[in-house]
């Protein structure tokens, strides 16, 4: 592979410039052409079903197709384990306590830019596709392009899980306007976010292709995933587009969401991106959500700002070195729904830290039960993560792993003091900003009467 080639740079104006030069990928070699890029992000979707990671291929055959085209990355992680947080995180390229969205339905804090301010800094038209999961308006979030879904209902959809909200979660894409946006002869680059509200439930009901459940819904936002690379293709733009496919975290059962567990962190990762990644290439890495941001500023030919957290894939892509020795997570408790969509006023922080070989997770409030759960977990947890994948066995408390729990401890107290993390404290400031009752089934009727 070859390096990008740096021509002259062009300081883009404006607070967080960015140093750009025109520089793309094709067939190998350096193009005066930047890259379009598509990120599709699915919603609650596990790893488990999809085909290139082990399960029915005929359930996931776009995302297998992209895999067979690109690269699929084995150990990524996302940095929280529920929406907001894991959507704000691969949007500002900072951990949800430094961008400030770390509650369920938050949002960032002002004075923080993300994807759609760098991707317009650096000539791109971004656009958002769908489901926008941050839900409350800052400063700087905004989007040049917004693609919002259509009133008609997927197949199979449900109908609406409660009586007092007749609106159905599952609607179909505005596929006619993401046309119109792919093909305008607006001459820069695009970049689409699209953002899924499948397979999250409500489950689909039976399709006509017999499938049901989860595998609907896992299907159907395939399919729709599908038609974006059929669009590409149509237009021309398959060789000179960046497609990643991943998920925000897995979903809702216990040990998955709402907990630091792999089994709610460890995502599907697929990217192609024609020239650069050989297809069919597996790679088994630590990466995270947070290094998609760098990823693409360097594919722009821009050096990522500072402040950024992750790394960009494109060394890694090339084969000169791992990118990362550990990661590092976070949950927030508050805003967590429930049945009746009041939220949780409970704070129940955890925090972790994970090398190739061990995770240390500390249960911050272990006193009181997990609010989402209910089971009682002990203040600190350290897993053998190679000898027990499952996190079952926890060695915390023997004596031949104090070494090690000590040194990840030691590891993780430096990470949350150097982004300004207060554990409990933390919480209670995200709970008094995103106060829960505005969720409330109360103030929901009272704004439809309205």
């Amino acid at each position: 592979m070859q390096d990008m080639n740096r021509r002259r740079f062009l300081k883009i104006a404006g607070a967080g410039s960015v140093m750009l030069t025109m520089t793309g990928f094709k067939n190998g070699t350096a193009a005066t052409k930047r890259p379009n890029v598509l990120i599709y992000l699915a919603d609650d979707q596990y790893k488990s079903s999809v085909g290139c990671y082990g399960a029915d291929p005929s359930h996931t055959p776009n995302i297998d197709m992209l895999a067979e085209q690109g690269v699929r990355f084995t150990n990524c992680f996302t940095p929280s384990s529920i929406c907001t947080p894991n959507r704000g995180v691969l949007l500002s390229g900072m951990y949800p306590i430094q961008n400030g969205a770390h509650a369920n339905h938050s949002g960032f804090k002002d004075g923080v830019k993300s994807l759609p301010n760098y991707m317009k800094e650096l000539g791109y038209r971004a656009c958002i596709v769908g489901k926008d999961g941050i839900q409350k308006p800052s400063d700087l979030y905004e989007w040049e392009f917004r693609i919002d879904k259509s009133e008609e209902t997927v197949p199979a959809a449900p109908p609406p899980k409660y009586e007092w909200n007749d609106s159905s979660r599952h609607k179909k894409t505005r596929f006619g306007e993401v046309e119109e946006f792919i093909s305008s002869d607006d001459s820069r680059p695009f970049c689409i976010f699209h953002a899924a509200s499948l397979p999250h439930d409500p489950e689909l009901e039976e399709l006509p292709n017999g499938l049901a459940g989860y595998n609907a819904s896992n299907w159907y936002m395939d399919f729709e995933f599908g038609k974006y690379l059929q669009l590409l293709e149509k237009y021309g733009l398959t060789e000179n587009t960046i497609v990643i496919y991943n998920n925000d975290n897995e979903a809702q059962k216990p040990r998955t969401k709402n907990t630091l567990y792999d089994t709610g962190l460890n995502i599907p990762f697929v990217m192609r991106w024609p020239g650069l990644v050989k297809p069919g290439t597996v790679n088994h890495e630590l990466v995270t959500t947070l290094d998609i941001l760098p990823t693409l500023f360097k594919a722009a030919g821009a050096t990522p700002p500072e402040n950024l957290e992750g790394k960009s894939l494109l060394g890694l892509l090339n084969g000169t070195s791992p990118l990362h020795d550990e990661l590092y997570f976070s949950y927030t408790a508050v805003n967590v729904g429930n049945a009746d969509w009041k939220r949780d006023k409970t704070p129940y922080p955890i925090r972790a830290v994970r090398n190739k070989q061990y995770k240390y997770i500390r249960n911050l409030n272990h006193e009181i039960p997990h609010p989402k759960y209910g089971w009682t977990k002990p203040y600190e947890e350290l897993y053998d993560i190679q000898k027990d994948p499952q996190e079952k066995n926890n060695l915390a408390d023997l004596d031949q792993f104090q070494s090690v729990k000590k040194e990840l401890s030691s590891k993780m107290d430096a990470w949350m003091q150097r982004i300004g993390d207060e554990g409990i404290q933390e919480e209670l400031k995200a709970l008094e900003k995103y106060p829960p009752r505005w969720m409330d089934k109360e103030k929901y009727l009272q704004k439809k009467k309205g």
